[in-house]
């Protein structure tokens, strides 16, 4: 699959997200993402909001969310928060968008019911695609309706910012296929990432759309030490994501699902992936402190350099 390789980073760690993206700027990094989550057992993060600061701390960098859980909301606040995003870092924005679920307390002190979260999200889609390029906007959904609707100002990129879709399920495929301008999920093998990809195209060649310009990204949570098993260690007890199920063997997964070890092992690990059509490496950086700033800068000498080289 044709495209270049680029390469971004996110904090797994509850730190200063804003100073991050201005590091991973002067690091030349290609893209800063941040998650999205009004509730969770560490607190989480707001996602706009960070999205907005970083966005007006840098001038350069592109600036991802990963992702935003669009069932939180409704359709008009997503486009116009959005939108908001587009303009600040003047068109540097990927919106990477989802449906959430993997912390219910959020959906249920919400008052949002998870079990509608696939299909609000759907709607979201309708209605924002719609709202970022279209005026006087009229829609009847079954969760959101929406009348003689105008957003303005609109996005910079047009027709809209693109729009990057996380998940592996099966419903997230099927979303990609119809909505999405790029796909970047998360935990996912190689076979997976590929068989999903494949599907995302017969789905969408189906439908009539055109994906050649179509993008492919991987999240991967990211433990850097001086070899493959201390690495491999750490990463297995640190336990899995949340969502993660309390029986799941994680340490028999971390070789399947995550970036760890040295320069040479996440090279490696990159390399598994772009074969199966990955250009857009998001490392969810495990580290703080010190060990963050060597970490991000082994990776921006040795590993970053090696993929450009190809492009």
């Amino acid at each position: 699959m044709a495209g270049e390789f680029k390469f971004g980073a996110a904090l797994l760690s509850r730190q200063d997200n804003v100073q991050f993206a201005r590091d991973l700027e002067r690091l030349d990094f290609d893209s800063a993402w941040v998650g999205d989550h009004v509730l969770m057992p560490n607190g989480g993060e707001e996602g706009y909001t960070y999205l907005a600061a970083m966005a007006g701390a840098t001038s350069k960098i592109t600036i991802g969310a990963r992702v935003i859980v669009l069932p939180l909301r409704h359709p008009l606040m997503n486009a116009k928060m959005a939108t908001q995003v587009d303009i600040i870092s003047n068109g540097r924005f990927i919106y990477g968008v989802g449906i959430g679920g993997d912390y219910p307390p959020e959906f249920e002190n919400l008052n949002i019911p998870r079990n509608e979260r696939g299909r609000r999200g759907n709607e979201n889609l309708e209605i924002m695609m719609r709202l970022f390029h279209e005026d006087h906007v009229t829609y009847e959904g079954k969760y959101y309706q929406v009348h003689d609707l105008t957003l303005s100002p609109k996005p910079i990129q047009q027709p809209h910012p693109p729009i990057w879709m996380g998940g592996r399920a099966e419903e997230a495929v099927e979303r990609a296929a119809k909505y999405a301008d790029g796909w970047f999920p998360n935990l996912n093998t190689v076979d997976g990432l590929k068989e999903r990809l494949a599907k995302i195209h017969e789905l969408a060649e189906k439908a009539g759309r055109d994906l050649s310009h179509f993008q492919v990204g991987v999240v991967t949570s990211t433990t850097i030490a001086k070899d493959h098993d201390t690495a491999h260690a750490e990463a297995a007890s640190r336990g899995g994501p949340p969502g993660t199920r309390s029986s799941t063997d994680w340490d028999a997964m971390v070789d399947r699902y995550n970036a760890h070890g040295n320069a040479q092992d996440i090279i490696a690990f990159c390399e598994r992936f772009a074969e199966a059509g990955a250009r857009h490496f998001v490392f969810n950086m495990t580290a703080g402190g010190e060990r963050l700033q060597h970490d991000l800068a082994l990776l921006a000498a040795d590993v970053i350099p090696y993929f450009r080289a190809k492009n």
